[in-house]
């Protein structure tokens, strides 16, 4: 069973990751796409603008004093305008403001290329032997009508932008602006004057699971659903081997180890705050004939009656464990004087013996009782002088002893539950406590 839960526990948590996975792969793919599309389409406007300054060179250079203004921009769009000398396609060029300086500039046979800003065009200048030839290109017309038909089909936002500066540091690859993914790239063509900006964008609109929304989510909240049911069984699995680790099976209570366990830790907070603790060991009196006429079944109903006695006789903050066959043990943290070990053994042996345990069947309880660190600084030594006290208690008749300060001579012989004469040396033991 527990392969079994691993198994289901690591399933749904394979599940859960390649969803996401195939989430995250998928927006990286469609932001790929929406990458190569606007980096095509700012590839394709900046050729275009390209080709367009370098083809106005071209035509300013080998211009003739026979040429006219029409017959210049025969390949050029209907908002272009050209100038030879004064003659002029539409508004005189030489008013703009960068055309002083561009004639002045360009040499014979030559061409200088410069960006107005006022008007948001490029102006081409260039010489011929007897007038300065020019043709002005709104940024609206210098990208081609196929490049803008090309730029169409990739579904992007382009713009062509001037600037006076010659080297911008706006220059970036992809990036995510406003919502957008953009690119903006500086056109190599060198000009004299000022710098021409190719801007593309699209709408950063990638959504998780935009091609099934409806069975990412489903696989992702079935995948969660899985993961939570897998960790419940698994964490309660642990919880209930936890359990078995530290419980006795038959009464419920703390089983040996873990009593161990707990009492080391109170004596060393003991020991470290000075404070002192208590501990119990009770046997039940007759029991082994019990069991024996009885039956074990009936036996075992016996020893749960007395495991719930013995807890509603102490605090909240004591703990009661089951030592071993017919014996339970308990540890009483903060008892440091021999009246309050009286008050509680007198309280738990009457509730022990005061109405019939399983049927009508009753039982009563010997119990020893040792003081730390007054009878011993180790839980060993604590059981020691706990055992004796209660052997004496066991075979003088009466319902408690406190250990003696004493200590005790020789180790004693594991127990053997259920008989009289089951140790064969003990120490002396304190009179029942009385004060």
């Amino acid at each position: 069973m527990r392969l079994i839960r691993v198994g289901a526990l690591f399933g749904s948590l394979m599940l859960l990751v390649a969803t996401l996975v195939s989430l995250m792969n998928q927006r990286s793919e469609l932001y790929d796409e929406q990458d190569t599309r606007v980096s095509s389409a700012a590839l394709t406007a900046t050729n275009s603008v390209q080709t367009t300054l370098l083809r106005a060179r071209a035509v300013v250079e080998v211009a003739s004093t026979g040429s006219t203004p029409s017959a210049l921009l025969r390949t050029f769009d209907d908002s272009a305008a050209a100038c030879i000398g004064t003659n002029c396609s539409g508004p005189d060029l030489a008013a703009l403001g960068t055309f002083g300086t561009a004639s002045a500039s360009v040499r014979l046979g030559g061409s200088v290329a410069v960006v107005d800003v006022p008007s948001n065009s490029v102006l081409v200048v260039g010489r011929t032997m007897t007038d300065v030839v020019s043709i002005q290109l709104p940024l609206d017309a210098i990208v081609g009508p196929l490049a803008r038909t090309a730029i169409a089909e990739f579904g992007t936002n382009f713009a062509v932008v001037t600037s006076g500066a010659e080297q911008l540091t706006d220059v970036s690859g992809i990036r995510t602006v406003d919502g957008s993914r953009v690119v903006v790239g500086q056109i190599s063509e060198p000009l004299d004057d000022g710098s021409i900006l190719v801007r593309s964008s699209v709408p950063d609109d990638v959504s998780w699971g935009a091609d099934a929304p409806g069975l990412y989510l489903a696989l992702f909240a079935f995948g969660t659903v899985l993961l939570a049911l897998a960790g419940w069984t698994f964490l309660a699995a642990n919880r209930q081997l936890e359990r078995r680790a530290t419980t006795d099976d038959l009464t419920g209570l703390v089983n040996r180890r873990e009593f161990e366990r707990l009492s080391e830790e109170a004596i060393d907070m003991a020991g470290r705050f000075g404070t002192g603790l208590c501990v119990m060991l009770i046997d039940l009196n007759g029991f082994k004939q019990i069991n024996d006429t009885l039956g074990h079944q009936f036996g075992d109903l016996m020893l749960k009656g007395c495991a719930d006695r013995l807890v509603d006789a102490v605090r909240d903050t004591d703990t009661v464990g089951r030592w071993g066959g017919d014996e339970f043990v308990v540890l009483l943290p903060g008892l440091e004087e021999a009246s309050g070990v009286r008050n509680s053994a007198e309280r738990i042996g009457a509730r022990l013996s005061s109405t019939a345990v399983a049927g009508d069947v009753s039982i009563s309880g010997s119990i020893g009782a040792a003081l730390f660190p007054r009878h011993g600084a180790t839980l060993g030594d604590l059981m020691q002088a706990a055992d004796v006290a209660m052997y004496e208690a066991k075979t003088t008749g009466v319902v408690h002893r406190l250990a003696s300060n004493v200590a005790v001579q020789e180790p004693l012989p594991p127990p053997t539950y259920g008989g009289p004469d089951r140790r064969k040396s003990h120490a002396h033991a304190d009179e029942p406590v009385t004060n």
